[in-house]
């Protein structure tokens, strides 16, 4: 009788077991030597893993001078470039570059010796004044509270948000309370202080829309691609109330009576050629154009060196109140820089 005998591996297969076995090896040993490596990312946010004190006689560089308010840095200043600002607001950092980005430099400090009341300074140097104001305007926040420090300042219930000169700066903190919030009220004072004061402090746009049903905090500067038209950039955009209608208002300084008037051809032209349709529809603006998409319409003229119009309105007759009352207001008046 005939016993089966078990067929020996090949060296092939013997070759292909070991090869195997050394890779599951090389995966097991990285896997544990990683759980003792910690994300340097991860450690930066982390506040028990910076320094709360300072050697003997040494001196920790600080974007804001805090000495004998109690609070201190505990982080060194980080500084990061266009071609780095991803890796400290990786998903937000397009915003900030097309809207003339120079750099930014962050910092932490600590309100007590133990680290457990700390706030996270951002400094963003936009190069301009309506820079800054652009990319607070975009992202300003639906709970904001006016904190009164610039013209553009507002607060949340653990954090402070303003645009100031050339700068806009977001100072952060770890979590909510009150001795917290006046803490990150200072940083922002010494910081508006050591940056030419209250008394210079200018808001863009002031002026350029007329004050009857302004929504008040509404107004906002889209930097570039306004309404999804590569052309329209520098855009002044505000809500408005009219006639119960919310309505979005809007004018762009082209600086000449010339380019104000080509780009409102061209933005018309545009709206007709992706499906829109002009429409005859009397209004007592000179020059306005009426344009129909869907159930939207969209009021488009110049007004001396000016872009100005109404976005997509869904009442034509509060549309047209609001055209008149930017056109009167634009021509009776010369809006502050």
């Amino acid at each position: 009788m005939k016993t089966a005998v078990d067929k020996k591996p090949g060296k092939v297969e013997t070759r292909l077991s070991m090869a195997l076995i050394a890779i599951l090896l090389i995966v097991v040993t990285g896997v544990f030597m990683r759980q003792f490596q910690i994300n340097p990312g991860v450690v930066a946010l982390r506040p028990e893993s910076q320094p709360h004190t300072q050697p003997s006689g040494s001196v920790l560089q600080t974007l804001i001078d805090t000495a004998g308010s109690g609070i201190a840095p505990f982080s060194l200043p980080e500084r990061f470039g266009p071609d780095t600002l991803y890796e400290k607001i990786n998903g937000r950092a397009d915003l900030y570059l097309s809207s003339g980005f120079a750099s930014l430099k962050t910092q932490r400090f600590s309100m007590d010796k133990t680290g457990g009341v700390w706030a996270e300074v951002f400094v963003y140097d936009m190069a301009t004044p309506e820079n800054a104001f652009s990319v607070f305007s975009m992202q300003r926040r639906e709970d904001a509270e006016a904190a009164g420090i610039v013209p553009n300042a507002y607060r949340t219930e653990n954090a402070m948000f303003l645009a100031h000169e050339q700068f806009y700066l977001e100072i952060i903190g770890a979590n909510a309370s009150e001795a917290l919030l006046q803490a990150i009220g200072l940083l922002a004072q010494t910081f508006v202080q050591a940056h030419g004061g209250t008394t210079m402090a200018t808001a863009p746009g002031n002026g350029l829309f007329p004050e009857g049903g302004l929504q008040a905090g509404s107004l906002q500067l889209v930097a570039a691609n306004a309404f999804g038209y590569e052309q329209l950039d520098r855009v002044y955009t505000a809500e408005y109330l009219v006639e119960d209608a919310r309505l979005t208002a809007f004018v762009s300084d082209r600086h000449t009576a010339e380019a104000a008037s080509a780009l409102a051809v061209e933005y018309q032209q545009t709206l007709v050629s992706y499906g829109a349709s002009t429409i005859d529809a009397p209004l007592p603006v000179e020059g306005a154009v009426v344009i129909q998409f869907f159930d939207a319409y969209e009021i488009v003229f110049s007004r001396g060196r000016y872009l100005v119009g109404v976005h997509e309105a869904g009442s034509l007759e509060a549309a047209g109140a609001l055209a008149r009352q930017l056109a009167g207001h634009l021509e009776k008046t010369e809006p502050s820089k």
